[in-house]
């Protein structure tokens, strides 16, 4: 079963993931790959962001177990975890976490844009940008 889940801030430490994902596969491993969303300062039309309100669905993280499964399936790939924190993040802190662990680098590096790209499309998480100027939600597509 993948390794992923939905946290509240501080309950996911992204050294402990790494730890945890080099003791499990052992030797087997040849690339370990990560990806870490952080909280911009700036809003894209460029107003200071005071924090992103996160919320997610119950399906959330049946929706993470099937992504990072159907990345296992890729030639190569031996493990992916996925690891989201749903609350108020202020610029700086951490909102999501990926790892992925396989055979070589080629694979890793490729599967890292898949997964965010696909969690940004089908995950029912929501954020919501709270600036200076206001608050809106964000609706993202795949690639940006």
């Amino acid at each position: 079963m993948p390794d992923v889940g939905i946290h509240r801030k501080g309950e996911v430490d992204l050294p402990v993931l790494l730890q945890k994902l080099k003791r499990e596969l052992g030797g087997r491993v040849g690339a370990l790959g990560c990806f870490v969303g952080v909280i911009r300062g700036t809003s894209k039309d460029g107003k200071k962001v005071k924090y992103l309100h996160y919320e997610c669905e119950e399906e959330a993280v049946k929706e993470l177990e099937r992504i990072a499964a159907d990345i296992e399936k890729v030639p190569g790939i031996l493990k992916v975890m996925i690891h989201h924190v749903i609350d108020d993040l202020k610029p700086g802190e951490d909102a999501i976490y990926i790892l992925v662990a396989g055979e070589h680098r080629a694979e890793v590096f490729s599967a890292l844009p898949r997964i965010m790209d696909r969690v940004k499309a089908e995950a029912l998480i929501w954020k919501k940008e709270v600036t200076e100027a206001g608050e809106y939600w964000i609706h993202e597509t795949a690639g940006r």
